[in-house]
């Protein structure tokens, strides 16, 4: 009896202490909620594995300690070249080049034939055309040469140390030029023949004065393939999307996000691993990486057989590898990858959840090690796919000029 008695009270103290643990540690979490003490990304993952999908409240506070786990800072302004500072005047003047069509040869196609303002400063289609296109988004398919890559959107490209997709310029300034002289896209045949079309017309011989001349008698001679391309760069470098739904919630706007977009920035942050490389605030990593994009989105298709990185870089590691792309305003500048593969972000969503090219069977010589079998379900996938919506921008489109000095149409025919 003395015996089942003693036995009786040690099961009844572990009891105690054991509940009394779990106590303690249902407390020490509403606490972590509470406070805001700082968890790490796999902690609160393995957290949300047990939160209800409505419970908004445990999820706003989820969210809130991802952001501080992963030191998620708001966006700041881009950097300007000390050689190339974006005074009003060379920001006009890039304007106005950007939309006139005077910098291509048949003097019908201008930036914004391909990086158009209704099209999220992309055009929509699969891949670009170049040289004899007319029109813009859906109109302007099948009216000229196709280019062998998707056009991506300069939004952000001022925050970006690379440009194009194989990564083969290193600002915008070396980037603004090559398109123009480019005999598939602009296919403009000298840089003599356009600096004299530009010197011709007396408002860019006085845009370029004022914008690039000191006291300067506006004769044109500041006009000259540097500062085309410095005014175009400062154009493009204001080109930022920086008022969404995201940004407000980081500055501690709570009810700018969904609950499912809560649960989405989880995903993201979390199991998705997407931060891994699409680095916040900017949402990508400034480098180039290996995916095993395939050449059609059925899954089983081949291998698209672009070399990208690899042909700048003259190697077999750099195959197939091409730069990370910026997710801000994503919803609106599909398709997806270098080749326009993708038509939506759910097909993206599922070639990562399968682990990239490798994932489905593909042989990809480096692909890059981040890129691995996911395990999403599905309402972790349109959790994510909500939250990539919470990156559009809330401001207006850029709006085109009323004219260009040229007089020819703006944006091109």
């Amino acid at each position: 009896m003395t015996n089942n008695l003693s036995q009786t009270i040690k099961l009844l103290v572990v009891a105690g202490f054991a509940v009394c643990l779990a106590a303690g540690g249902f407390y020490a979490y509403r606490h972590y909620r509470a406070s805001g003490a700082v968890l790490t990304t796999a902690e609160i993952t393995t957290l949300a594995k047990n939160v209800a999908l409505e419970d908004r409240a445990e999820w706003l506070r989820l969210a809130r300690g991802v952001l501080a786990a992963e030191a998620v800072s708001p966006l700041a302004s881009p950097r300007e070249p000390v050689n190339n500072r974006g005074e009003a005047t060379r920001v006009e003047l890039g304007y106005l080049l950007f939309f006139d069509p005077i910098l291509s040869a048949d003097k019908t196609m201008s930036c914004a034939s391909c990086h158009h303002p209704d099209y999220g400063m992309a055009d929509g289609l699969p891949k670009g055309v170049g040289v004899g296109g007319h029109g813009y988004g859906a109109q302007r398919a099948g009216t000229g040469r196709v280019l062998s890559r998707n056009t991506p959107s300069i939004f952000n490209a001022a925050f970006s140390s690379i440009q194009f997709w194989d990564g083969r310029a290193g600002s915008l300034e070396e980037q603004a030029l090559e398109p123009i002289f480019n005999e598939d896209e602009m296919a403009q045949p000298s840089a003599a023949e356009l600096l004299k079309r530009l010197r011709a017309i007396p408002r860019y011989r006085e845009l370029f004065g004022k914008a690039f001349g000191f006291n300067s008698k506006q004769d044109g001679s500041e006009i000259n393939l540097q500062n085309v391309a410095r005014a175009l760069a400062a154009y493009e470098r204001k080109l930022n999307v920086t008022d969404t739904s995201y940004d407000f919630f980081v500055k501690g706007q709570d009810e700018r996000l969904t609950t499912e977009q809560l649960r989405g920035l989880v995903v993201f942050f979390g199991q998705g691993q997407c931060a891994t490389c699409h680095i916040p605030p900017h949402f990508h990593d400034d480098a180039v990486a290996a995916l095993g994009v395939p050449a059609t989105a059925a899954k089983g298709a081949p291998l698209d057989a672009d070399p990208g990185f690899g042909a700048v870089l003259r190697r077999q590691d750099g195959f197939g590898a091409f730069k990370t792309p910026g997710l801000r305003n994503i919803e609106r500048t599909a398709p997806y990858m270098h080749n326009g593969v993708f038509a939506t972000l759910e097909e993206v969503i599922e070639f990562y959840n399968d682990g990239g090219g490798r994932g489905r069977g593909l042989d990809v010589y480096a692909q890059d090690a981040k890129v691995a079998k996911l395990d999403l379900n599905e309402q972790q996938k349109k959790d994510l796919l909500a939250f990539l919506k919470s990156l559009n921008d809330l401001a207006p489109a850029p709006k085109a000029p009323e004219s260009v000095p040229s007089s020819l149409p703006v944006g091109g025919k």
